[in-house]
């Protein structure tokens, strides 16, 4: 089984989420500590073979270097859309965690943290926010969602150079994990009292770091 087809047939845990949510990092660690990139981090990508384990598959578009066309668009970070800040050096590895955190936030809520009517609305709300897309932000004032929220956040920065690194997200995803593990799946996008008007959380970076 796909980690897409799971998600789509409603066969998850938000136990077994968190699971699978590591056992991807684990793997994108050794491929980022090879300097490679896997360039396209998605569920369709993802091979469950047990309860814990997820296999990233599919390396057609891996290498060191960002490509045009790489990635697929509900989870392309803007450098791969042309939007890349003064300074940039290709960093696949970035690249990966901004579409690592599309992915969690879809495996753990069954939708897209991304979503439009046409592929111009999608790469719109890719380029427009800098970590706080709408459905994050309304998803961050959910009960027990903020730390989760906020690690989703920094990993979605329009800024490569501030992404956490996988191993960083591992290790932070421990604590959402913990809090969240015993809910019902999807968990939900939104808490149904909360104010439009509120702000939502602010950024920390999960390194420690500005």
């Amino acid at each position: 089984n796909s980690l897409e087809r799971v998600i789509r047939r409603g066969l998850l845990t938000v136990q077994a989420a968190f699971g699978y949510l590591n056992g991807i990092l684990c793997g994108l660690e050794a491929m980022h500590s090879a300097g490679l990139g896997h360039l396209d981090v998605k569920p369709a990508n993802v091979i469950l073979r047990d309860e814990t384990t997820a296999v990233l598959v599919d390396f057609g578009l891996s290498g060191r270097h960002i490509r045009p066309g790489c990635g697929t668009l509900e989870y392309c970070a803007p450098e791969v859309l042309g939007v890349v800040p003064d300074g940039y050096a290709s960093a696949p590895a970035s690249t990966d965690i901004y579409a690592f955190a599309c992915l969690a936030f879809e495996t753990l809520t069954a939708k897209f943290v991304i979503d439009g009517r046409d592929e111009t609305s999608i790469i719109s709300q890719h380029i427009d926010h800098d970590g706080w897309p709408k459905r994050l932000s309304e998803f961050s004032r959910v009960d027990g969602a903020r730390d989760l929220a906020m690690l989703l956040a920094r990993c979605l920065r329009r800024d490569p150079k501030i992404r956490p690194s996988a191993r960083e997200v591992r290790r932070a995803l421990a604590l959402p994990a913990h809090t969240l593990e015993s809910r019902e799946w999807p968990l939900p996008l939104t808490r149904g009292d909360h104010s439009p008007s509120e702000s939502p959380i602010p950024l920390v970076n999960v390194a420690g770091r500005r």
